[in-house]
């Protein structure tokens, strides 16, 4: 078993989780995105996790209120993939990027989750998030 995942959050807030959730409802709330905030994530993926089930996804959820552009440095070895709700909670994909190593995104005011996918066996991966 992998160690902990953990979130810094847009103001330094520190998440430590054993598991980070698969599951929108469980997934962690950053907040609300402004320009200049960023956050990151140090987190294992393609493990047994403690509950003996298979983890292939970590996600989280932020908002914006006002039109930025998310920067997202990811690992090549996780497949990433940006949402937004809409008003009944109902998540579309607006971007994602597989094995690459950069994703950039116009956000429009609204709610959104990314997740992060594995494939394989146990990585650990970072990712880093900025809003402009």
């Amino acid at each position: 078993m992998g160690g902990s995942s953990v979130i810094t959050g847009m103001d330094g807030e520190i998440y430590s989780r054993r598991d980070l959730s698969r599951e929108w409802g469980g997934a962690i709330d950053l907040g609300k995105a402004k320009t200049g905030k960023s956050f990151e994530v140090d987190g294992h993926l393609g493990e047994t996790n403690r509950c003996g089930v298979w983890d292939s996804v970590d996600r989280l959820k932020f908002r914006t209120s006002r039109n930025l552009r998310l920067e997202l440095a990811t690992d090549p070895n996780v497949i990433t993939e940006l949402v937004r709700f809409d008003s009944k909670g109902v998540a579309t994909v607006v971007g994602s990027v597989e094995y690459g190593d950069r994703l950039s995104l116009n956000l429009t005011p609204g709610r959104y989750g990314l997740s992060f996918f594995v494939e394989g066996d146990l990585i650990s991966y970072q990712v880093n998030a900025s809003f402009i």
